[in-house]
């Protein structure tokens, strides 16, 4: 059970976390404070943007850009907050990462999976789900029909689907699997299994993937021999179209958020951004909002990777934001403090309440702002944000050395607390990289259906990270090639990926690498009987899974090529199976990079002044800190040594995790969001825990918080090597 707050909570609050320490949205469903008056012209026009896509049949392009730290993001974020209130559908698209050939299909992949969700099972709190009932409802189609789920609603629905689709999809492609997945959910509801697969393979469908004969069934379709699938990039498009059409007809307009593309290398963002042009297009009722960083931006522009027929119809609406005045720097941190010490306010701790009716910056101080603003015209938001941090963390001494009741009676106390002892650039520079590649990780973990299962964005994730090793450093890769069928009816590749390793006795090693996320047995045949057929071109082949989302699932003849494969022996054939923290990692290492090219990746040194990080640097650190070779599959193209996959062997804790749950809850009743360190460090004390344990009680409430939001109960937010946590529905 939860103490009641007192001003040793309150202290306790002020040591164990600090609310400024986050100073970028990673999570832009989240309930981080906002001030509506920064960038309120911005914002404005891009609700007018949305507001004028949903009235006409018109696409329309926005470009949001300004020097990084302004807060494109956080205005991404109140877009999506204003949207969430019954306006529009968004989907934040973020390191969208495949090969040029593929984009369109990862875009449509990653954007199913973010309005359908990544659990089959509840697709009845699914965005699409709502937007299908919604259409029906607001267009009429139901004729006064109430939204019932009864077999005799059902079916009215179906057919009410249907007639509002022979406008909206005359060729009947895209209807006929919506309306499996609309009535697979519904009866899936009242307990229908195979329903439920019914809509799981709708799902599938319109996300590009590959069916096989039992999927095709239950959509009343064939599949051939190479499967059921969208034959073209003509066929993925009419499905956002339609899409998008019926968001219109839900009053709830398509938006999709391209958030710093400019992270992306030169060939991915070309390909991206011809393909938004096309949509755009072709396309009713959507808006397609592309960000990044204004000087990256333009330069893409003249160096011509954006095309300029592309960037006229992406930058129809330009959105440039720029830094904020004093004021506005005031206001947000007014805007973080008051979310952060409201709680305390409401529970009348007086010594709170006292001190914020002194002072509305307490425990900062309207003082030291003054002085820390003094002569200065303009600034970042990403800046004040950062000065705050340090200013909390300096209180944080203070109170330590001189303890509560002192620290309080002498507040704000002397101006300046000894100086830090210097710091290397190399240490600063690898303690952020590794913490933001634990956030870019476990963002990934709790937004699941942001990076779905998908062989294409793996092959290019790892192609992309082993490019950057080859030739370099004890590194025993010489080349990588990324190989895909260029043309329509060209016969695929045997291998995603062509590896040549140099072995420490001279001898190269050719290595190819598939990846399979078939969702189906006759999806796995293919590429495994490929890849025994391949005895000419490789030494080893490596076959990598997604164990955790997609197990490899074998029919008779893919069970026949696996078995042949596994008779090679591990030298000339390796499985790895890669769970879902396989795959975010990889994401993780190249959004690090991606924003380090961006310029977008900042440390702090010497102490107060802040500088961009490199690629090279980040590199550089990889190198240092192992970050490669810690993952199993870049170790095993890395160094020419087999590596298991394996699992969590963590023991479990000695303590009741039912206990942990109801612990989480009970602080955040009463709070607007807290630390897990927080939380972490509220138990420990409670349970009177070694302080040599801190390390696995922090552990253990990350992973029950990442379980609370998993359910719905909580709302986690990854924060460098943290989490945010608050109530569900608190702001």
């Amino acid at each position: 059970m939860s103490e009641e707050p007192t001003f040793e909570r309150f202290l306790a609050a002020v040591r164990g976390t600090n609310p400024f320490r986050s100073h970028r949205i990673t999570d832009v469903g989240g309930g981080e404070a906002t001030v509506e008056s920064i960038h309120k012209s911005a914002f404005t026009k891009l609700v007018r943007v949305v507001q004028d896509a949903a009235k006409e049949p018109i696409s329309i392009g926005a470009l949001l850009i300004g020097a990084p730290g302004v807060g494109k993001s956080h205005l991404l974020a109140r877009l999506f907050q204003w949207a969430g209130e019954d306006r529009a559908t968004v989907v934040y698209l973020h390191n969208i990462l495949a090969s040029p050939e593929r984009m369109l299909r990862y875009v449509l992949n990653a954007t199913v999976s973010d309005l359908a969700g990544h659990r089959g099972s509840d697709y009845t709190q699914s965005r699409l789900y709502t937007v299908l009932n919604r259409a029906l409802i607001r267009t009429g189609a139901l004729k006064g029909r109430k939204m019932m789920t009864g077999p005799k609603e059902i079916e009215a629905r179906k057919e009410a689907l249907a007639r509002l689709g022979a406008k909206i999809d005359p060729q009947s492609a895209v209807i006929p699997v919506l309306n499996a997945f609309l009535t697979g959910t519904s009866h899936a509801s009242l307990g229908d299994a195979g329903a439920e697969k019914r809509a799981q393979a709708a799902v599938l469908w319109l996300s590009g993937e590959t069916l096989g004969p039992d999927e095709a069934r239950l959509l009343d379709q064939a599949a051939g021999d190479d499967g059921l699938a969208l034959a073209d990039d003509a066929a993925v498009e009419r499905v956002l179209h339609v899409l998008a059409h019926l968001c219109a007809l839900a009053e709830l307009p398509l938006v999709l958020c391209l958030d710093q593309i400019d992270n992306l290398d030169a060939e991915a963002v070309r390909a991206l951004m011809s393909y938004a042009h096309a949509l755009l297009d072709r396309a009713r009722h959507l808006v397609v909002i592309v960000s990044g960083v204004k000087q990256s931006m333009l330069s893409l522009r003249t160096g011509e990777v954006i095309p300029a027929a592309a960037w006229d119809r992406i930058a129809e609406r330009i959105l440039e934001l720029h830094m904020v005045s004093p004021e506005e720097a005031r206001a947000i941190l007014e805007g973080r403090l008051d979310a952060a010490l409201s709680g305390f306010e409401e529970k009348e701790i007086e010594e709170v309440i006292a001190a914020r009716k002194r002072d509305r910056l307490f425990p900062l101080g309207s003082a030291w702002l003054e002085r820390r603003l003094d002569g200065v015209q303009e600034l970042r938001p990403r800046d004040a944000i950062l000065w705050a941090r340090d200013r909390w963390e300096a209180q944080q001494d203070r109170l330590a050395a001189v303890g509560g009741k002192r620290w309080l009676k002498e507040w704000p106390g002397p101006e300046d607390g000894p100086k830090p002892p210097p710091v290397k650039l190399e240490d600063v520079i690898d303690a952020e990289v590794k913490k933001k590649l634990v956030e870019g990780t476990t963002r990934r973990r709790l937004q699941q259906a942001s990076l779905p299962p998908d062989e294409d964005n793996l092959a290019s994730l790892t192609h992309h990270l082993l490019a950057r090793c080859a030739g370099k450093g004890a590194s025993t890769l010489l080349s990588v090639e990324h190989a895909t069928a260029k043309k329509r009816g060209k016969a695929a590749p045997a291998h995603h990926l062509v590896a040549k390793e140099k072995r420490a006795d001279g001898v190269i090693v050719t290595t190819g690498v598939t990846f399979l996320c078939a969702p189906s047995g006759h999806g796995a045949r293919l590429p495994l009987q490929r890849m025994v057929e391949d005895t000419k071109h490789t030494d080893k082949r490596i076959l990598v899974t997604d164990e955790e989302r997609r197990p490899l699932r074998l029919g008779g003849a893919g069970k026949a090529a696996y078995d042949a494969l596994c008779k090679l022996g591990r030298q000339r054939f390796l499985h790895l199976h890669l769970d879902f923290a396989g795959h975010a990692e990889l994401d993780s290492l190249v959004g690090l990079l991606g924003a380090a090219r961006s310029h977008d990746l900042e440390i702090e040194h010497p102490r107060g002044q802040y500088r961009k990080v490199t690629e090279a640097e980040v590199l550089a650190s990889f190198e240092r800190q192992s970050l490669l070779l810690a993952h199993p599959l870049l170790r095993e193209l890395l160094t020419e040594e087999i590596v298991k996959g394996g699992g969590d062997s963590t023991p479990p804790p000695a303590w009741d995790p039912q206990q942990t749950r109801e612990h989480i809850m009970a602080e955040l009743s009463w709070r607007l969001g807290l630390m897990a360190k927080e939380l972490a460090q509220i138990f420990a004390s409670r349970k009177k825990l070694h302080e040599k344990r801190f390390p696995e009680v922090w552990s253990h409430i990350k992973k029950t918080a990442q379980a609370l939001h998993d359910e719905g109960h909580v709302h986690a937010t990854a924060t460098d090597d943290d989490l945010f946590v608050q109530l569900r529905g608190k702001k």
